[in-house]
């Protein structure tokens, strides 16, 4: 079921933002293509690729790196709902699978293939900045929508 993003009094969520971050996973064929590859001495997993990148992604976008910090979202049913998970994994699961997908190939092609072919299709502007010798691109999502219409500070509005 499709969330409704609609206004609202009550705070129910600080990263409700993660809706419209899952909605966008889902424009793209990466889970089906992550989970149509095989890493070496591993059995089909119950948990599928897409979804440990996922899930991954989901806490990248609330700004939190570290693999045990997914403890704290098995349970909550916002992120899950969000991202598009059936199960959120656990930290040892995230951890051993993105372990094990580095040395893998392919798995980091097909991340910046579907990232890229989204950007075209939305048609961004995307503008490198200049780090050393290398071109990187800085992304910035804010995934926590708050109503400052009601406050006095100047330029200050809806997020």
């Amino acid at each position: 079921m499709p969330f409704i993003i609609e206004e609202s009094k009550e705070i129910l969520t600080t990263h409700a933002g993660l809706a419209v971050v899952g909605q966008w996973l889902q424009t793209t064929p990466r889970d089906a293509r992550l989970n149509a590859t095989t890493l070496a001495d591993h059995p089909p997993p119950e948990i599928s690729h897409g979804e440990v990148v996922s899930a991954y992604v989901g806490l990248l976008c609330l700004g939190q790196n570290d693999f045990d910090h997914i403890e704290a979202h098995r349970e909550d049913e916002v992120f899950r709902r969000a991202i598009g998970l059936n199960v959120v994994p656990s930290s040892p699961t995230l951890r051993q699978r993105l372990d094990q997908a580095a040395r893998a190939v392919g798995w980091e092609e097909i991340v910046r293939q579907e990232s890229a072919r989204r950007l075209a299709a939305v048609r961004s502007t995307v503008t490198p900045v200049a780090v050393g010798d290398r071109l990187l691109v800085p992304l910035d999502v804010d995934v926590s929508p708050w109503d400052n219409s009601g406050i006095k500070k100047e330029g200050v509005s809806r997020t």
